[in-house]
């Protein structure tokens, strides 16, 4: 007997594994008073088995449903993050264009305000890399009409003059460089001076107020315009700091700048007239290569007259504009 089960013992146990199941189901199937002791005890012997492998079979089931389901909560998540981040850079765009509008229709109203003076809008391109540089540069040059000592002016008030010049591109001196004087009035008091810079991008000095003038902080500083320099009525800054000595025929003051240089973006540049050229008086001999006419004409050169003396050369040098 023993070598027979030795011999089949492979297809005794398959035959126990598949029988096996069938005795429990039918065990199982039947109502509790039909369950004689046998039944009672299979039942208590595959009763914990059974339940080991409910168990391992809902955790199985359980742990991948929850490694699809976080699965798929990281791709949304995923996708929640790219739609915020889109969001939000259509909020700063569009916040961006809001604040663009703001300073063009700003700039617009300057123009406006500055009625028939001929002017026009130009971008700042460059800064100083020093925070006491005294200069900006803007997106308008030579080729747009701009000439040197052209007033710069932003919707806050003035910002300063143009220095240097290439084709397509400016410098710009501002009020508070060292070399920068604007003729200034105040604007309760309507008394003159001006307004001259230090040096120091935060501050710029008051000179040649009179004595007698009631100057108290707090006082806005215009521009006194007049011919090639600032249009009239222009935001310069406000006064501080004022000094009256016992002597002396002026007071002193400092003035803080009406702009913020440091967060330009945009500034409207007044267009000067082009200086006309200073015209020959009437039967002067005009110069021609090193300022003598040909002999052959039958003339005096230009560096003699029939006296013998020099002549003054018929057109006048032209002197370049200072801001």
């Amino acid at each position: 007997m023993r070598a027979l089960l030795r011999r089949y013992k492979e297809l005794v146990f398959v035959a126990f594994l598949l029988a096996a199941p069938l005795v429990v189901y039918g065990i199982n199937g039947r109502k509790p008073a039909r369950l004689n002791l046998f039944d009672r005890g299979v039942v208590q012997l595959t009763a914990p088995a059974e339940k080991l492998i409910v168990w391992v079979s809902n955790g199985l089931v359980d742990g991948f449903q929850s490694y699809l389901w976080l699965r798929g909560v990281r791709e949304e998540n995923l996708q929640l993050r790219r739609r915020v981040v889109r969001q939000e850079q259509e909020v700063s765009l569009s916040q961006e264009t809001r604040l663009e509008n703001e300073r063009l229709r700003k700039l617009a109203s300057l123009r406006e305000r500055l009625g028939n003076v001929h002017s026009l809008a130009a971008e700042v391109i460059g800064v100083g890399a020093s925070p006491h540089s005294h200069t900006l540069r803007i997106s308008r040059g030579l080729r747009d009409g701009i000439l040197r000592g052209a007033p710069v002016l932003s919707p806050e008030g003035v910002v300063g003059t143009v220095a240097q010049l290439a084709d397509g591109y400016a410098d710009v001196q501002l009020i508070v460089s060292p070399f920068s004087a604007v003729a200034a009035i105040n604007q309760r008091t309507r008394g003159r001076s001006t307004v001259k810079g230090v040096g120091d991008i935060e501050r710029c000095k008051l000179e040649y107020a009179r004595r007698t003038e009631e100057l108290a902080e707090g006082d806005m500083m215009l521009t006194a315009g007049g011919a090639g320099s600032f249009p009239k009525g222009l935001r310069i800054g406000k006064v501080i700091d004022v000094q009256k000595k016992p002597y002396g025929l002026f007071q002193s003051a400092t003035v803080v700048p009406a702009v913020d240089f440091s967060r330009l973006d945009e500034v409207i540049v007044v267009l000067l007239p082009p200086e006309p050229e200073p015209a020959s008086p009437p039967g002067a001999p005009a110069l021609v290569g090193n300022g003598a006419k040909s002999a052959a004409d039958g003339t005096v050169p230009a560096s003699t007259t029939a006296a013998g003396p020099a002549a003054v050369p018929a057109v006048a040098p032209l002197t370049e504009r200072t801001p």
